[in-house]
């Protein structure tokens, strides 16, 4: 299912894992994955900022841009190692970082979030407990509103607004994957991210194995700016695998009730769209989405070995 991301297990940090309590965790500690690609200039903030409050930190940008380009990059990196990766997805290239992965908590982040001096102090300290696996903050767009995740999002907003305790945070079924900080143990137990989702879904269907196997993951009431789809481009082949990657997940979560609505909605959905949708790249999108719900074909992402380039034939 493109889980493995090699080897999850690290002898040398056996005796942390498994026995230390984790109470007021160093940034020696944690290993933070910045994913990059062809954002220079957001890089460099994003970098500047954990220079200076993430200190001790193992800081990686995974950069899955052309490889021309990352001579450039060497310049802007104020001590942060580099690893080139093909453009495959976001998830291969965290699952290609967490092979580098030497210490006990690991954070994956965008190159486009700006975080502060509160938070990953906040995000580790919310680790502690023991059945916490993964901890995520609250991601505001450039404007200082909350990134929009939908109504169920809205509803537990609301509910850590009101909850006590430093830091406040609460279980939440998923976490966004511009920044999640996770246990090493946890990412060990289940493995990385799923490659097979190549944009969108991949840091929901994380969550869901992490509850599956026991793991509970928590919201943090810590702020972080994310720019958000600062390196996405206008094709209707993301769209296409956005709805695609939902309904994997309904299948793999989700009961047989559950799947036929949604299916039934993203039917009906794409049927008034491929007609209608304001623009042609959304009516090219959802005339492939309606074809692909109507005759259950999910299998095969519209992307090849890249994001830039169209599935096999």
């Amino acid at each position: 299912m493109g889980f493995a991301a090699g080897p999850m297990t690290h002898p040398e940090l056996e005796v942390d894992r498994r026995g230390a309590k984790l109470t007021a965790p160093t940034f020696e500690a944690l290993t933070i994955l910045v994913i990059h690609h062809r954002t220079p200039q957001l890089l460099g903030e994003c970098l500047t900022r954990l220079a200076r409050y993430a200190v001790g930190a193992r800081v990686i940008v995974v950069d899955s841009g052309p490889p021309s380009e990352r001579p450039a990059l060497r310049e802007r990196l104020l001590g942060a190692e580099l690893l080139g990766v093909p453009n495959h997805s976001l998830a291969h290239a965290v699952n290609c970082g967490l092979r580098l992965v030497r210490t006990p908590f690991v954070a994956h982040m965008n190159a486009d979030v700006w975080v502060t001096p509160e938070t990953f102090p906040a995000l580790l300290a919310a680790l502690e407990p023991t059945e916490v696996a993964m901890t995520g903050p609250v991601a505001r767009t450039a404007d200082g509103r909350r990134q929009h995740q939908g109504p169920t999002y809205t509803l537990l907003y609301r509910r850590l607004a009101a909850q006590r305790g430093e830091p406040a945070s609460l279980p939440v079924p998923w976490l966004s994957g511009c920044l999640q900080v996770l246990k090493w143990r946890a990412v060990a137990h289940v493995g990385g991210m799923d490659a097979s989702l190549r944009f969108y879904n991949e840091d929901m269907e994380w969550c869901f194995r992490l509850w599956r196997a026991g793991w509970t993951c928590r919201l943090v009431a810590t702020e972080v700016v994310h720019l958000g789809g600062a390196s996405t481009p206008r094709d209707p082949r993301f769209l296409i695998e956005g709805y695609r990657g939902g309904y994997r997940l309904s299948q793999r979560f989700r009961g047989p009730l559950y799947r036929a609505l949604h299916r039934s909605a993203v039917l009906a959905q794409s049927a008034l769209l491929r007609r209608w949708g304001r623009e042609a790249h959304t009516r090219a999108a959802f005339d492939a989405i309606f074809e692909m719900f109507r005759h259950q074909q999910f299998d095969r992402s519209p992307f090849g070995a890249t994001l830039g380039s169209d599935t096999d034939a």
